[in-house]
């Protein structure tokens, strides 16, 4: 027993501790470091006796341990050539007392004494026992080591707190310390620099003696209690308060596991919000030998452990090391999406550590002891896993370097502290953080910043790293590489070149030959001798299809000047906040053209921009980024290097801006010093020391490189394994082939030629990483193989034995070797990947993983914690399910490209579409990417298009071609886009209404209506309307009444409609439509136009030109024409501040808008002949350097404003005009509109009955398209659709280049404008005095991310998006249809009756919606504006806009069969706005603005008994009294008053405004009035709506403005007890005072109040849920029960909404009522 307990405390000393250490990987097995153990306990045995602190590496190393700590640093200070020193006495006093020897008072008092909280000293289970090592009896040491938070200096003003977190074996005090050593605790030297005297030192010690008994703690746990005694730190100063973590930045310095520690506690810091204040300060982390990566040899201490005789046991922290540790790998994903804030430094190893004799090895690997992120710096220690957290002296290099870099974090986070402030945090104030005026702190500073990252992310729609992109490929440069390209005089030139043009370097070369590799050093080296604010840069990746994207790109650039100068920041908020714009979505031409030519190109910078544009070639359009480059105009020089493959774009590029670009062509003899030196270096540190056959192998390399990083680097890897003999390595030299191809080919046959097993995989692994929409990671793909083979033991060994160097993992990520070797991949010729059954193998892999019950249920859960889960989906990772988020996302891309006439694949739809599609649409609605339904959508489109061809191409297919029927699938392609513009916003706030909700409300027709709406058992159900299928018509608004709307424009968020005669723009909301604002011109009104960002709107009348803020509506500037020619064209100028205008005299004026001062005139006609016939139609090019005249009987003439006015303009003349006589020629054909092409080179020319020309005026081309017959032309914004209308009114969209017929809309009336929304998905037509709004499915196209190589090349956007014949609609709301104007129901839930606009009431059944009854017909020229129905169901009566009053009455005959009775028929100068049945229905009141009248009309005498005149507006509504049949209640803003049924008179009154007012009756001719409560605003507010509860008791009111109760105006809403009155008619008025209780959390959710249903107010809120607010208990409670549809809701509609007693709402919708039953009944 002694020779075990001997053998135990041999283990637990202190050497072990270092993580790892004493255990060898790969040169000695586990069985021979289970020999050594027993060769130790046998010379136990053999001695009887052994010292307990000989420990088990002594024994293998032969060594006895040094008896005196000097011996051992003096030693250490030989190995290392430095020498030893101690810490000074002032450094010891500024201890803490209780961390010294018990037995020893302090030299010298601390700083000051402070107790630590108690809380920080207790947890539970094995980490709550404080820990306390006895002394050393060394007389210089005066530390003892602790767990938790300890203070070992603390200044009386620290700034800074500096945390040290020990590994595994190690301890707070002696990890630190060399020798062991405490004396030697170097953190305690740093107090002496000046720079961290303000620094307060902190280690955290915990339980992480892997030598003891079992346990159950892991890392996590560790992190848990970090992140519990940093939030319940407390230090007492010595005026009595406490200082507690989170008051100044934090910065930790860990060593080997401790590092996982500190990464693991700022995940669940940052995650928990009680603690997230105090990790906000977390600034920077320093890596010692943190394996990141895992430890190869973790694995096999555990087996030690477990094998030992000495009872220690396998622990789960250790095991968590391990590369392939689910743990780890959680860790450092989320850490990677967290830490972009934080400051971090790596240092790794590079001596061996010594364990056993002749045995050495690297506890971490570089490449598991460095992140990889953007931020990071790493650098080498001389120095093992030991030595390399421990120095000998403050004179060591490795102390000097890690106390420098020290220094320079904290210089950063100084840095960060003072950049949150200017300019950065100067935002902040935008999350309640008033900055600007400096205040909050500096933690809410920072906060601000990241906020403001934030929402700059979200704004351009940023999801990726760029610092990624360039850490990856300033990786694989060798030190001293690259330099030069600096030196070359070309580079020279364009970087110093002077002057504001835009000059362009471009690098072109041929493939691998290090252009990434420039570009990376490019970048840095232009931030060394240059500012780093000035450089911005990209990199093209051709396999992932966003960052192909130019649009991306731009969004990028733009991204990283924000984030560096506050102008852009401003400019960009200012647009989003004006415009409500995104620019995820939008073309890179929209990019383009708002952010750079609207901002960026605006704004003088202090210095010179340098964007750097890597492999242009692999862009999805490199001619269009390089043209948009070269014809921008900044006001700051911006230099741009490109680099690029040199084809047929960039080829045709170089030669057409020759003047304005410097090419330099990469050659062999550029790179061959760089080349030789990587093949140098690698050969040097691979080959036996022969000079001779090294010196060979990089000769023979070299002379076969030609100039390939790319290739040099994959005959190194290739030959590597031959390294063992000279004819080995001369050998593999033979068989490396030349050029990349032979090499693609070899390395290819080493696949093909290994076992089956193996070649199975590699080729399932090259098939989804050569077929993936983005580079997977390796959690992504481990888990799309798992179906296949199971869980890979360590899948990145697999890639790299088996995969033939074709596959790299660079952080995590798994990616080709180069884009070449995809191409050679899928090269036809070598048949080991198809591309189309590759695309058949991943989508069916996707469809069946979606396809699975459990989704529904996690998602669920996803919908409590929506936060989580769209930031799981924005990472593109879920923890737990990893290839989750690929698969919901990207599934139909595989589809789009996978053969088409797959029985499996076919069948994995069905499946997937018949049971799991509505599962798959609430994880997109939980993680709020609702653009994914889109392009799945057109993904679904193309696979069906791609199906048609198949069988056009192949008519009488052969046997084995099976054809499939693709009707329902592309109906449900219609569905899905449907989903998004229908529920979409729905669906983002409630996404389990997936299930419950949409499938009700969509068509019967529809797949989703179809397969999942008519068997739902949930009750709600949808009736009345008609239609089956979707409709295209969203909305239809109306100006004013009767006056023809003449102009309409649109930007992203409005639209705006022009009435020419009244001077009138409307602005209206572009996703409710509904009325925002109104502009006077106060003049006739011809044209307006809207500025390129969307926030300004120019009008034009006759005398005056005004320009208008488009988000208030307010005019900002104005000013006089200089001549009543009128306006036939206007535009905004390059800026803003001016404006160009095309006047009937045939002049171009440009105008400062701030002074109305002309700043230049062009006439596109000799000035004496101005005054002849005016030009018919005017209109300046998009670059605005062109105007297009069209003269009467003139063909169409095209002048350069640029020019001199003498010039020869561009003539059009038909082909027709052109075979006409002399004298015919002098009438051509009348043009009627002329339209700009986006590219400023060619027109298209509007015929009056003769068809459209296109003619490319710089090439004199023309096609003519005579069966084309408009009236109206208008071409979309990027060119790819134009739209017309014939004279029947009829609407026409054509895709271009073709002018293929795509859609065809017939409509009954004639049209007089029409316009496209910016993205081309939405077309207005205005119509008289109504404006329609459409939007057909067949505009809906791929972004620029979505298009791939699958599609023609030949084909246009437009085109390879129309994917089936023309579709037509036929709409069923032509303006022939009379729409609703009334509405009211019945009290039995039978019945309701509606009035319309052609003067019509009719009693339609609830059931179904059909008419049973058209009850009468006031004129056909007027509205009905007011409908009652009394309660029992006799009585109707009836109000138009001509003040005419019918009322009948009702008797039911059978079912449906209604007799009808006159009763009144009486008109008014006054128009009715309120109809109050008696309860009996003897009696009717009828209430106008300014009288209320009472009509007996029960018998045979109908008369006026009573009426009563007001003598100002009151605002108010009437109600029935619920306790009294013969009182009525008068509710006003101020009051409510009780009146008689049979005399109208007043009985009593009482305040109902939230301050109680007393209102007393002074007269009897007072007391027989209302008592109005007069105020200043007495008028200015109306009544809209009125609740009561069942009981009668309490009352609910809607007060809106008098001027806006057709609007959804502010409003407020209250609630108010109501008293019950005394029955005693001799009683006179009384003074009644009631509390009013306001409502301002309801008004602000509140869009309509409807009513009270089931004493639960029942209200519209702001995104039209139809909601219920509990009345009842302590806290109101907010219930959304069902949405209105987005096509439903109209100004119109929203203000007829309507409910019944049974809880069924009705609401009109496009002249018919959608009946919604049992919606609020829960």
């Amino acid at each position: 027993m002694m020779l075990v307990r001997l053998a135990v405390l041999s283990l637990r000393v202190e050497f072990l501790e270092g993580d790892l250490c004493p255990f060898v990987h790969g040169e000695k097995s586990l069985t021979s470091e289970i020999s050594l153990q027993a060769s130790f306990l046998r010379k136990i045995n053999r001695t009887g006796q052994r010292d307990s602190n000989e420990t088990l590496s002594e024994h293998v190393d032969g060594t006895e341990a040094s008896s005196s700590p000097e011996t051992q640093q003096q030693h250490y200070a030989r190995s290392h050539g430095r020498a030893g020193s101690e810490p000074t006495e002032q450094l010891l006093s500024s201890i803490p007392p209780h961390l010294r020897s018990h037995h020893r008072p302090p030299q010298s008092p601390p700083r000051f004494r402070r107790n630590v909280s108690d809380a920080n000293s207790h947890l539970p289970g094995a980490l709550e026992r404080p820990f306390l090592l006895h002394h050393q009896s060394d007389e210089h040491s005066d530390l003892v080591e602790s767990r938790g938070l300890s203070v070992l200096y603390s200044p009386s003003e620290a700034d800074l707190d500096l945390v040290f977190i020990h590994g595994l074996g190690g301890s707070s005090l002696k990890t630190w310390s060399f020798a062991r050593q405490t004396k030697n605790f170097w953190p305690l030297w740093l107090s002496q620099d000046p720079e961290f005297v303000a620094t307060r030192i902190l280690t955290f010690g915990y339980n992480a003696d892997f030598r003891g008994p079992s346990t159950i703690l892991n890392i996590t746990d560790f992190a848990k209690d970090l992140v519990s005694r940093m939030l319940t730190f407390e230090e007492e100063t010595t005026d009595g308060s406490k200082i507690r973590m989170g008051q100044r930045p934090i910065l930790f310095v860990v060593h080997s596991m401790g590092g996982l520690v500190a990464k693991k506690a700022y995940i669940l810091g940052k995650q928990d919000p009680m603690c997230s204040q105090v990790f906000e300060q977390v600034r920077g982390i320093v890596f010692l030998a943190t394996p990141h990566g895992g430890a190869s040899d973790a694995k096999l201490l555990n087996s030690i452990l477990e094998a030992s005789p000495f009872s220690t046991s396998r622990k789960e922290y250790i095991a968590q090391l391990e590369p392939t540790s689910h743990m780890l790998q959680d860790i450092n994903d989320q850490f990677s999406r967290i830490c972009g804030e934080l400051a971090l430094v790596s240092f790794y190893e590079t001596l061996r550590t010594v364990f056993a004799r002749g045995v050495k090895k690297i506890i971490v690997e570089r490449a598991s002891a460095i992140l990889g992120y953007p931020q990071e710096h790493s650098s080498p220690l001389v120095a093992d896993h030991h030595s390399i957290c421990k120095f000998a002296s403050d004179s060591d290099e490795n102390y000097i370097c890690v106390k420098g870099v020290l220094k320079m974090v904290r210089s950063k986070i100084d840095f960060a502290t003072r950049l949150s402030i200017a300019p950065l945090a100067a935002q902040a104030s935008r999350s309640s953080v008033s900055i600007r005026s400096g205040q909050g702190g500096a933690d809410e500073r920072r906060t601000g910043a990241a906020e403001m990252m934030k929402e700059l992310q979200e704004v351009l729609g940023i999801s990726f790293s760029s610092e990624s992109e360039l850490n990856a490929r300033k990786a694989q440069k060798m030190e001293g590489s690259c330099q030069w390209l600096p030196r070359k005089q070309s580079f020279q030139d364009w970087f110093e070149c002077p002057g504001t043009n835009t000059p362009i370097f471009m690098l072109t070369g041929a493939p691998a030959a290090g252009k990434s590799t420039l570009a990376s050093h490019i970048i840095e080296w232009i931030r060394d001798v240059s500012s780093d604010t000035t450089c911005q840069y990209f990199f093209f990746i051709s396999d992932h299809q966003v960052k192909r994207t130019v649009s991306y790109c731009l969004r990028m650039i733009a991204f990283q000047l924000a984030v560096r100068y506050e102008a852009v920041r401003e400019a960009l908020f200012k647009l989003r906040d004006e415009t409500n714009a995104t620019f995820e979505r939008q073309s890179f031409k929209d990019v383009w053209e708002k952010i750079f030519q609207g901002i960026v190109l605006r704004i003088p910078f202090k210095e010179d921009l340098y964007w750097v544009l890597d492999a242009l070639d692999e862009s999805d359009s490199p001619s269009s980024l390089c043209d948009l480059l070269v014809r921008s105009r900044p006001m700051t020089p911006i230099k741009i290097l490109i680099t690029s493959r040199e084809n047929r774009d960039v080829s045709n590029f170089l030669y057409n801006a020759k003047d304005q670009v410097i090419h330099e062509a990469l050659t062999p003899t550029d790179t061959y010093q760089d080349i030789k030196d990587c093949v140098t270096t690698t050969i040097q540190a691979n080959l036996p020391q022969d000079g001779e056959s090294r010196n060979e192998v990089i000769d023979q390399i070299l002379s076969k490189a030609n100039g390939s990083f790319l290739w040099v680097r994959l005959t190194l890897d290739t030959i590597r394994d031959s390294w063992h003999t000279q004819e080995d390595i001369r050998k593999a030299l033979r068989d490396i082939p030349e050029g990349m191809e032979p090499l693609y080919a070899g390395m290819l046959g080493h696949i093909i030629h290994q076992n089956p097993s193996k070649r199975a995989i590699a080729r399932e692994i090259l098939t989804w990483i050569v077929c993936s929409y983005r580079p997977l990671g390796l959690l992504e793909l481990q888990a799309a193989l798992a179906p296949a083979f199971g869980e890979f033991l360590s899948l990145e060994d697999t890639i790299t034995q088996i995969c033939g160097h074709f596959v790299r993992v660079t952080d995590r990520k798994v990616t080709l070797v180069h884009a070449t070797g995809r191409h050679f991949l899928l090269n036809q010729s070598n048949g080991f990947i198809d591309r189309y059954e590759g695309h058949q193998k991943l989508a069916l892999a996707c469809l069946r993983y979606l396809s699975d019950d459990k989704w529904r249920h996690i998602f669920a859960l996803g919908s409590r914690h929506p936060r989580t889960t769209k930031s799981m989906h924005s990472s593109g990772h879920n923890d737990d399910h990893p290839l989750l988020t690929y698969a919901t996302e990207h599934w139909a891309y595989h589809v789009k490209n996978a053969v088409c006439n797959s029985d499996e694949l076919w069948g994995a739809l069905d499946t997937f579409f018949h049971g799991y599609v509505l599962v798959w649409i609430h994880g997109i609605a939980v993680s709020s990417s609702l653009q994914t339904l889109i392009r799945t959508a057109q993904d679904l489109r193309y696979f069906c298009h791609r199906h048609a061809r198949l069988r056009a191409d192949n008519a009488g297919p052969p046997i084995s071609l099976k054809t499939h029927d693709t009707q329902w699938l592309r109906s449900w392609a219609t569905d899905l886009i449907r989903i998004v513009r229908k529920f979409g916003r729905a669906l983002l706030q409630n996404p389990l209404s997936i299930y419950r909700l949409v499938p009700v409300f969509c068509p019967s027709e529809s797949q989703i209506g179809t397969v999942y709406g008519r068997n739902l058992d949930f009750g709600v159900s949808v009736a009345g309307i008609r239609s089956s299928s979707w409709d295209d018509c969203m909305a239809r608004v109306s100006g004013i009444e009767d006056e023809t709307i003449s102009r309409v424009l649109s930007t992203e968020s409005n639209f705006v409609t022009l009435v020419s005669t009244r001077g009138k723009a409307i602005i209206w909301s572009c996703e409710t439509c509904a009325e925002l604002r109104n502009i006077y011109h106060n003049e006739y009104t011809t044209h307006m136009a809207i500025n390129k960002l969307g926030t300004m709107l120019a009008t034009a009348g006759v005398r005056t030109v005004r320009v208008w803020e488009l988000s208030s509506g307010k005019e900002i500037f104005g000013f006089p024409l200089n001549s009543e020619a009128k306006t036939m064209t206007i535009t905004f100028g390059q800026s803003d501040g001016s404006l160009i205008m095309g006047r009937e005299d045939f002049s171009v004026q440009t105008y400062d808008i701030s002074s109305g001062l002309i700043t230049s005139i062009f006439w596109t006609r000799p000035r004496q002949h101005a005054d002849m016939n005016g030009p018919r139609y005017m209109t300046i090019s998009p670059d605005l350097t062109k105007m297009a005249v069209a003269e009467r009987g003139k063909p169409v003439f095209i002048w350069d404003l640029e020019l001199s006015q003498d010039q020869q303009p561009w003539r059009c003349v038909r082909h027709t005009d052109r075979l006409r006589s002399v004298h015919e020629q002098e009438a051509w054909t009348a043009s009627e509109v002329v339209c700009w092409h986006p590219d400023g080179t060619s027109i298209f020319i509007l015929y009056q009955g003769s068809g459209i020309v296109h003619w490319n005026f710089t090439e004199d081309y023309q096609k003519e398209y005579s069966h084309i017959q408009g009236r109206e032309m208008v071409l979309s914004k990027d060119g790819n659709f134009l739209l017309t209308s014939d004279p029947s009114g009829t609407l026409y969209v054509w895709a271009l280049p073709r002018f293929n017929l795509i859609y065809k809309l017939f409509y009954e009336d004639i049209v007089r404008d029409i316009a496209f929304s910016p993205d081309g998905q939405r077309i207005y037509d205005s119509r008289g005095a109504i404006c329609n709004v459409w939007e057909p499915d067949v505009l809906i196209r791929q972004d620029d991310s979505e298009r791939n190589d699958v599609s023609s090349n030949h084909e246009s956007a437009a085109e390879s998006s129309i994917l089936s014949d023309p579709v037509t609609y036929i709409s069923q709301n032509d303006g022939t249809v009379s729409q609703i104007t009334a509405l009211v129901c019945d009290s039995q839930d039978r019945y309701y009756c509606c009035g319309r606009d052609d003067g019509s009431v009719a009693i339609h059944s609830i059931k179904d919606g059909t008419r049973v009854r058209k009850v009468y017909n006031h004129s056909s020229t007027a509205s009905i504006i007011a409908l009652e129905w009394s309660k029992a169901g006799q009585f109707i009566v009836s109000g138009d806009d001509a003040g005419r009053i019918v009322c009948k009455r009702l008797e039911s005959k059978s079912q449906g069969i209604w007799a009808v009775f006159p009763v009144l028929d009486i008109r008014f100068k006054d128009l009715a706005r309120q109809f109050v049945f008696h309860p009996t229905g003897g009696s009717l009141l009828i209430s106008t603005e300014s009288s209320d009248l009472l009509w007996t009309i029960r018998g045979k005498t109908k008369k006026e008994t009573t009426r009563k005149t007001w003598p100002a507006s009151t605002g108010r509504r009437w109600t029935l009294c619920s306790d009294d049949a013969n009182r009525l209640l008068w509710i006003d803003p101020y009051k409510i008053i009780t009146f008689g049924w049979e005399d109208l008179e007043q009985q009593y009154s009482q305040s109902s405004t939230p301050t109680p007012t007393v209102v007393e009756a002074k007269s009897e001719l007072e007391a027989a009035r209302p008592q109005l409560h007069r105020t200043p605003s007495s008028g200015a507010e109306s009544v809209r709506c009125i609740g009561m509860t069942r009981n009668g008791q309490h009352l609910v009111t809607e007060i809106v403005p008098t001027a806006s109760l057709a609007s959804l105006a502010a409003r407020n809403l209250r609630v108010q007890h109501v008293p019950a009155f005394s029955t005693t008619a001799a009683q006179k008025p009384t003074a009644v005072v009631q509390r009013v209780v306001a409502l301002p959390d309801l008004a602000q959710q509140a869009s309509r109040l409807l009513g009270i249903f089931n004493d639960r107010i029942l209200f519209l809120d702001t995104t039209f849920w139809v909601c219920t607010w509990e009345l009842t208990g302590l806290i109101p409670a907010m219930k959304r029960h069902f949405f209105l549809p987005r096509d439903w809701i109209t100004p119109t509609s929203l203000q007829l909404v309507t409910y019944n007693e049974h809880g069924t709402v009705l609401c009109p919708r496009n002249g018919e009522v959608a009946i919604v039953k049992n919606g609020i009944k829960t």
